[in-house]
């Protein structure tokens, strides 16, 4: 099918008859809402009806529900607002799902007392003995009441009965008495007596993993897929209806591969290619591997896309310093970057200095030479201190700008609209907004629109000067029209146009009208993809 121009609509009843009379009715019919299309227009409608997978028909009510059947489901929205399904366009999904299915969320959460609450009430549900997990996504800043680290005894007052287990970083965690003493005899050099333990984030022995191996949980194929699912209802619960993986070392994908063979898999998920280059030796392999696999394996749902967001595993810069690289790892980076060029593979690379940016960029025009890279959709990732010139110059060569959640992580002081999300946008080039979840950053896409869009990050810290934030109208666009571009799905989702797959959501409030500050506390009361409610219900 193809969008219906509006021009058209009053004739849409009559189009459609034949179909109906053919039993072809909707399945379903959402009517007298606020429907925000996201389409190119940024057009709103009242009603939308669903038939199978796919959306039958965007438009007012009359006509929309002139195509209703004997069985059509009819759900009255009561000027509640629609939304396209959110699309995350970075995020570590499958470090997300190891231990979901017990863990304990803080994102957003602004207050210290109210954490030492939910762990209490935690602690109450599992029961005395019982591990609380509390993974990512939080910031010490975030705590209005009283910013910082969580005391061992503040924990133990908590959750007396439980160990705690709070990880912070890839390098650093808290936990109280009980946690501590399972855990301080296995961590061996890692612990150092303190609440809070710090290691090289580059060591490969991160207190991430170290720490983590040793709980006893989901030990099974069916326990792995339990927890994919607790994780998966997260996301959907939030309204992200797709995702784009973009971890490497984060375990096994048989549990997602065997709930997507059942056909349980409640989101569309996406992921990079996984290897591991740091070295010469390594990164030839890395692009051998480039050369004989194929990049697009993958159906509409589940399955392989490009590489990143590391290309070569030391190329990983950040906002501390510019130092930049030695020559021979940028010739490994080109070595790996040629061989996705020549293959067609897309490439998503974390970039936060400029001029790494630049560097990219300057290997890609000369690959390009050779192996055009212009359709293969590469893009910027962070993009913390880019500078106009430098966004231009990616416009110019076919790059695009993947835009991160920064709510839980430091401000920077030191440099003004980090990232320059006015001027990126101002710019013209396609972006796209993600979480950057789940370790560093909260992984609930209206925190992240709500950075930017309010300026802000948790608690209520001003981060952007009122002329240097964008619209509502603008992170809607960025969280779904502009990813389904990045994800080469722009013909099938991240709009709500006759055609393209049911992915939608229902809002509890109005997203355009409500006080910016209030678009951090949207919650969805209905998640749909492909047609099927996956959080919900049309009991609104």
């Amino acid at each position: 099918m193809i969008p219906i121009p509006r021009a058209i609509a009053p004739l849409l009843p009559l189009l459609l008859l034949p179909l109906i009379a053919a039993g072809q009715a909707p399945d379903r019919i959402f009517y007298n809402g606020e429907i925000l299309t996201v389409d190119e227009g940024f057009s709103t409608a009242e009603a939308l009806a669903v038939r199978g997978e796919r959306i039958l028909a965007v438009g007012d009510d009359d006509e929309i529900l002139e195509l209703a059947g004997g069985n059509t489901e009819q759900v009255d929205l009561e000027g509640r607002t629609m939304i396209p399904g959110l699309i995350d366009n970075h995020i570590h999904y499958l470090r997300g799902t190891n231990f979901a299915a017990y863990e304990l969320r803080i994102h957003g959460v602004t207050s210290r007392t109210r954490v030492h609450e939910l762990i209490a009430e935690r602690a109450e549900e599992l029961g005395p003995g019982q591990w609380i997990f509390i993974l990512g996504g939080w910031h010490e800043q975030q705590f209005a009441d009283k910013p910082g680290g969580f005391t061992r005894e503040e924990l133990d007052a908590a959750a007396p009965n439980n160990p705690v287990f709070i990880q912070k970083t890839y390098s650093s965690f808290y936990m109280n008495s009980l946690a501590e003493a399972e855990l301080a005899p296995k961590l061996g050099d890692f612990y150092k007596g303190e609440s809070v333990v710090r290691t090289d984030n580059r060591s490969g022995r991160t207190v991430m993993y170290e720490a983590l191996k040793y709980f006893p949980f989901a030990q099974t194929l069916e326990e792995r897929m339990a927890e994919v699912r607790a994780f998966n209802d997260y996301l959907t619960s939030m309204g992200v209806t797709a995702a784009y993986d973009v971890g490497y070392l984060d375990g096994s994908y048989d549990p997602v591969t065997e709930l997507y063979n059942r056909g349980e898999l409640d989101i569309r998920v996406f992921y990079a290619q996984r290897y591991w280059a740091d070295t010469n030796r390594t990164s030839i392999a890395a692009a051998e591997l480039l050369d004989r696999v194929e990049p697009f394996r993958r159906d509409d749902r589940y399955g392989v896309m490009g590489i990143g967001e590391h290309v070569h595993g030391i190329l990983h810069d950040s906002t501390a310093n510019d130092n930049g690289f030695p020559e021979d790892i940028w010739n490994d980076f080109t070595l790996i970057a040629r061989s996705a060029a020549k293959n067609g593979w897309q490439l998503n690379e974390h970039v936060m200095q400029d001029s790494t940016a630049n560097r990219m960029m300057s290997i890609s025009e000369e690959i390009s030479k050779e192996y055009p890279t212009w359709d293969l959709r590469w893009t910027l990732g962070h993009a913390d201190l880019i500078k106009p010139e430098t966004v231009e110059r990616a416009k110019r060569l076919g790059w695009h700008i993947t835009i991160a959640n920064h709510t839980v992580k430091p401000v920077i002081t030191s440099v003004d609209a980090s990232p320059p999300i006015r001027m990126i946008q101002d710019s013209g080039i396609l972006w796209g907004m993600g979480s950057d979840g789940t370790i560093v950053a909260t992984y609930n896409p209206f925190h992240t629109i709500w950075e930017y869009t309010a300026g802000k990050v948790f608690p209520d810290i001003v981060k952007y000067d009122p002329d240097e934030v964008i619209t509502r109208e603008e992170a809607l666009i960025a969280h779904t029209r502009s990813n389904a571009y990045l994800l080469f799905m722009e013909n099938d989702i991240g709009t709500l146009e006759a055609g393209k797959y049911a992915d939608l959501v229902i809002l509890d409030r109005d997203y355009l009208e409500i006080p910016v500050d209030d678009v951090r506390h949207i919650q969805p009361l209905l998640t749909m993809v492909a047609g099927e409610i996956v959080h919900g219900s049309t009991d609104l």
